[in-house]
């Protein structure tokens, strides 16, 4: 998988959470709550974020200050997470709950999500 093609398909989804995130906060932390009640789908999510992650992982693993290394990094990360939602989900809604009390880190956290989902954007469609 090349880093255009990964880059064209994370770039505007990261992008789209950060924005929908920032320009409506309480949709989004009614989202999360509801999903923390339906263990079924807290199940599947694991399986099909672990599985994404490994896909990127298996065909994308550069480690590099680039476009390429954000790549690699979120497909890590969806491995890491997909993982944890599957043995330890738990420890994950702990983590968004701690998170969505501090609106300021959220806030913050979203900005940066839509930077790297720009930069992603632009290194897909138009580097």
């Amino acid at each position: 998988m090349s880093t255009t093609l990964l880059a064209q398909v994370m770039g505007p989804t990261l992008a789209a959470m950060a924005i929908g995130f920032l320009l409506h906060p309480k949709f989004y932390e009614k989202i999360i709550k509801d999903f923390e009640k339906h263990e079924g789908i807290t199940y599947f999510t694991g399986i099909i974020v672990m599985i994404l992650g490994l896909i990127v992982v298996l065909n994308h693993n550069i480690w590099e200050w680039s476009a390429a290394g954000l790549v690699t990094f979120f497909g890590w990360s969806s491995l890491i997470k997909g993982a944890t939602f599957l043995v330890i989900p738990n420890f994950l809604f702990k983590i968004s709950h701690s998170v969505l009390k501090n609106k300021t880190l959220m806030q913050v956290g979203m900005v940066v999500m839509l930077l790297i989902g720009s930069q992603l954007i632009y290194t897909g469609y138009f580097a």
